[in-house]
């Protein structure tokens, strides 16, 4: 859970986030791949939309496209997430994130013993486009 969550939080604040982010993505072990996933995916929470790389974060879905179904468990989760935030925060994207959330639809992650549950990425898109919050930036990636 620290690469997932407690590492992004601190490094999406970090001017080289996108570029620390990269290159856990390229790495072999899926915890590093999950905190590179979860790093960007705060970086678009939290940065206006003119900072960001689009041509980057569109190849990035391309990725997502490739690659899910053969990702382990959690980098699936951490994939699945950066499509729902990528509808969320950049305006610029949304069509981009949801053609993305429509062709890797229901994403099948083994989240053992638990009542947890992967969301639909189309579904959560819809719901921050029906209440009018595309775009809408948070102050900080930590909660």
């Amino acid at each position: 859970m620290l690469s997932g969550y407690s590492v992004p939080g601190v490094a999406a604040e970090n001017e080289a986030a996108c570029s620390l982010a990269m290159k856990w993505l390229k790495m072999k072990d899926p915890k590093r791949v999950c905190a590179g996933w979860s790093t960007y995916s705060s970086v678009l929470a939290i940065r206006p939309d003119d900072e960001l790389d689009l041509p980057e974060i569109k190849a990035l879905l391309k990725t997502v496209e490739a690659e899910i179904d053969s990702a382990p468990n959690r980098v699936k989760y951490c994939m699945n997430s950066f499509v729902i935030s990528v509808g969320s925060y950049v305006k610029p994207l949304l069509k981009a994130a949801k053609a993305t959330a429509k062709k890797i639809g229901v994403v099948e992650v083994d989240m053992g013993d638990t009542a947890c549950q992967t969301p639909l990425a189309t579904d959560m898109i819809a719901k921050i486009e029906s209440m009018g919050r595309v775009g809408k930036k948070r102050k900080t990636a930590k909660c």
